[in-house]
């Protein structure tokens, strides 16, 4: 009996220090985001200001707007293996010295099975694939983190939802 109550609680931390690596993720992503809002905005009211005093460089407005908003890096690249903050990106942009190890840890399983995999890939084969459910709540978790990768370039998102690798 005590035996098994150990290994319940162990295999209960495990599992509660996975969700909270997962959270802590989510909260540096959504930090990076309200840093990246907040400069636009105050980029966006610098040029208010600017165009009402009648004199707006649109040119230069528009390249500082992409580099508040990460169109255009601002600041270096962080190193790999530090965690996203000050406006820096947990997932980095897919480029030409970027590599799968840049990525964290759950990234990485997602891009070998969307690498492995025989065609285009649904967000539930993909949670099917790495253990999970296919209930809502986790499809949707994995769905939102192939987007990321899409949109990062890291993967290719067909029109019908479906992932490649690129």
């Amino acid at each position: 009996m005590a035996q098994n109550l150990m290994v319940w609680l162990l295999e209960r931390r495990v599992v509660l220090e996975e969700r909270a690596e997962q959270l802590r993720k989510q909260l540096a992503d959504t930090e990076a985001e309200v840093t990246r809002l907040g400069a636009a905005e105050v980029v966006y009211q610098q040029y208010q200001q600017d165009a009402d005093a009648g004199h707006p460089d649109a040119a230069a407005w528009q390249q500082a707007l992409e580099e508040a908003t990460g169109g255009t890096p601002a600041a270096p690249p962080r190193p790999a293996g530090t965690p996203g903050a000050a406006g820096q990106l947990l997932i980095p942009r897919h480029g030409p010295d970027a590599d799968t190890g840049d990525l964290p840890a759950d990234y990485q399983k997602i891009m070998e099975i969307v690498a492995g995999g025989d065609g285009p890939l649904q967000a539930r084969d993909v949670a099917r694939r790495l253990g999970l459910d296919a209930v809502p709540a986790k499809v949707e978790a994995v769905r939102g983190k192939l987007r990321k990768l899409a949109e990062r370039g890291w993967i290719t998102r067909t029109p019908a939802g479906r992932y490649l690798p690129r």
